[in-house]
């Protein structure tokens, strides 16, 4: 094994190990200050690891790391983000993994690479765009928009359309990500369909703030209710 290999190996063994910190949230800045050439590449692993936690802390160091990339050397930022977009081409022979979640997480962080590729970022759940027809990618992709509706609701608004269409999506997952967007710029009009959720028991896990939630669709149709309303009062 020469030098360059070994440290790679090393390297990979130390994210390893920082994702699996049960603090990791309380460390997420850290990831700002890391070199990017250095650590990206092992983040990236992780994006299909089966373990879930590492799997999705991956995802939240990578958004750290590239915002942070974006506003020291914005090109090699964008550079990244185009090999995610390669990685969910067809031709690129890859799954993209982790890719929409990851994008979402950075351009939630970076109001560059959002003005940039937001518009791309929302066209993942437009079935006449740039539409991700795998279901896990499908899922993934929603997750992304809930991600940055949380801090771009203004760039966002323009998928509303596509996401209110999932609050009928038969898979739970689905609902709940939709129910999530719409605490960040649901309208008057999405109340009567946010409240007739108010009473599905379906359980699902959803990952938000870096830890992972045990709730319902129900109880998350409650939590957008009240944001609705709390935005019409201010208003």
């Amino acid at each position: 094994m020469n030098g360059s290999t070994g440290g790679i190996g090393r390297r990979k063994r130390q994210v390893a190990e920082r994702l699996r910190d049960p603090r990791f949230g309380d460390h997420l800045d850290q990831w700002a200050h890391e070199d990017a050439r250095k650590m990206i590449n092992p983040l990236i692993s992780f994006f299909c690891s089966t373990d879930e936690t590492m799997r999705w802390h991956a995802v939240s160091a990578a958004g750290v790391l590239l915002a942070s990339l974006a506003q020291k050397d914005a090109e090699s930022a964008r550079v990244v983000i185009r090999r995610f977009l390669w990685s969910l081409n067809d031709e690129s022979g890859g799954i993209g993994w982790g890719v929409p979640e990851a994008m979402g997480e950075a351009l939630a962080r970076s109001a560059l690479l959002a003005r940039e590729y937001g518009r791309i970022l929302l066209s993942f759940i437009k079935e006449d765009e740039n539409y991700l027809e795998h279901l896990p990618l499908q899922q993934g992709a929603l997750w992304a928009v809930a991600r940055f509706a949380q801090v771009r609701s203004d760039l966002a608004a323009q998928a509303l359309p596509d996401v209110r269409r999932h609050l009928n999506n038969p898979d739970p997952h689905f609902r709940a990500l939709a129910l999530w967007i719409l605490t960040a710029w649901g309208g008057q009009e999405d109340l009567p369909a946010v409240q007739s959720l108010q009473d599905d028991v379906a359980p699902v896990r959803l990952y938000r703030n870096e830890e992972f939630h045990e709730t319902t669709v129900g109880a998350l149709a409650h939590e957008a209710a009240r944001c609705i309303r709390r935005c019409l009062n201010d208003s």
